[in-house]
């Protein structure tokens, strides 16, 4: 979680004050202490999409996971939810055509939103 911290707290170096704003002063400053601990190298090219940048999946997901939680309009987000739904379907489409002859167990399927929300409360220490 270190170099994914330290990941994104480069990436928020390059955002407006005006949104920074609007992300809770809680997270960034658990995002700015974890990254502390990484011995990480992260170059930014402002010249590259996010997309393009050299950081890892996990931390474009968090980014994502901001830009959803505290900064997107209320349409964006239900075109990001919309997106991440479809996107999800897709995925247990292809896990249970590729499983479904050698998979004969039940297996408890969790749904997008519920691994965000757990996610966010691994990150606050809340149960």
């Amino acid at each position: 979680m270190n170099d994914i911290a330290k990941e994104v707290v480069s990436i928020l170096d390059y955002v407006d004050y005006e949104l920074i704003k609007k992300i809770p002063i809680k997270f960034l400053d658990y995002l700015k202490n974890t990254a502390k601990d990484s011995n990480k190298e992260v170059d930014i090219d402002l010249n590259k999409s996010l997309l393009e940048q050299n950081i890892s999946e996990e931390s474009k997901d968090l980014i994502a996971l901001i830009y959803y939680n505290y900064l997107a309009s209320e349409e964006e987000k239900r075109k990001v939810l919309k997106t991440w739904e479809n996107n999800e379907k897709i995925y247990q489409g292809n896990l249970e055509n590729e499983y479904d002859k050698e998979l004969p167990l039940v297996i408890k399927k969790e749904r997008l939103l519920d691994k965000i929300i757990n996610f966010l409360k691994k990150i606050f220490g809340k149960k």
